[in-house]
């Protein structure tokens, strides 16, 4: 029995083809990376064509044209106008594909990829007729001041000196093609000409490229403040620092207007006192 099971095992590893001892890849994807190729060209906007593909995983892949060499990812392709099509269990496919203009200028390139975006692959496109502007190299994102002011929240507290509240209300425009995510932002506020003191500042998120953002910080106000109030702000997007300053006036008159008003009545009461002894 010991002597007919090795001779069975040779047997069947003889029988067994070469190429049928490779370990399939996860999921059914070719272990081979994949591939695009497309006509030689030129190639013309809004051209029929075949795009060949191989090694592709199977499902279901997305084709679609892209200008400036895809550097931006989707800000660079028509993906609205991609074409998307099936994969078979063999990793290879025939697609007719329609040249779609890119949003910008080339070089081009064709970019295939699955719905997860991996694997991808692109192949560059020798296309013509593409009227699209070139994409220009943006500096830095920064931040513009479009609106400030500050409001006095204290209330009735504030005429009589209490603490209370200045809400500070901010305009911010980002006129760049990115997006500002979470600048640095710091507050001082204090009298005018004192020493200010730290305010904590909230964090300012995403401000979207070409939009503006409003933001309302409520800024402490001290006890028995009178006089002008000052806010300084320094906000620092990956540009240009953006500062600014803004002051309001706080005039606690309740703390003139009562001692004005007890005076007129002890004076009153007085006279009175002494026209009532004058009678006597």
């Amino acid at each position: 029995m010991n002597r007919v099971l090795p001779a069975v095992a040779t047997l069947v590893a003889l029988l067994t083809p070469a190429g049928s001892a490779a370990t399939p890849a996860p999921g059914g994807a070719p272990a081979t990376p994949p591939r695009v190729a497309v006509p030689a060209g030129p190639l013309a906007v809004g051209q029929p064509v075949l795009v060949d593909l191989d090694g592709w995983p199977a499902g279901t892949v997305q084709i679609e044209v892209c200008g400036n060499d895809g550097r931006r990812g989707a800000l660079d392709c028509a993906t609205d106008r991609a074409t998307h099509a099936p994969v078979p269990a063999t990793g290879s496919a025939r697609v007719p594909v329609l040249l779609a203009a890119p949003p910008v200028a080339c070089p081009c390139l064709l970019r295939v990829r699955t719905p997860t975006g991996t694997p991808g692959a692109t192949v560059a496109l020798p296309l013509t007729g593409v009227r699209a502007p070139a994409v220009t190299e943006a500096g830095p994102a920064q931040l513009l001041l479009a609106g400030l002011r500050a409001v006095d929240r204290s209330g009735v507290g504030g005429w009589f000196g209490l603490p209370g509240e200045l809400s500070l209300h901010l305009t911010l425009h980002n006129p760049g093609p990115t997006d500002v995510v979470d600048p640095p932002f710091s507050l001082l506020a204090g009298p005018a000409g004192g020493v200010p003191t730290i305010v904590a500042a909230p964090a300012l998120g995403t401000v979207p490229a070409g939009q503006s953002r409003d933001y309302q910080v409520p800024v402490p106000l001290d006890a028995a403040l009178l006089g002008r109030y000052e806010v300084h702000g320094r906000i620092e997007p990956p540009g240009t620092p953006l500062a600014f300053a803004v002051e309001t006036h706080r005039r606690p008159w309740g703390l003139l207007v009562v001692p004005a008003v007890a005076l007129v009545l002890l004076v009153s009461g007085l006279r009175r006192l002494v026209t009532r002894r004058r009678a006597r």
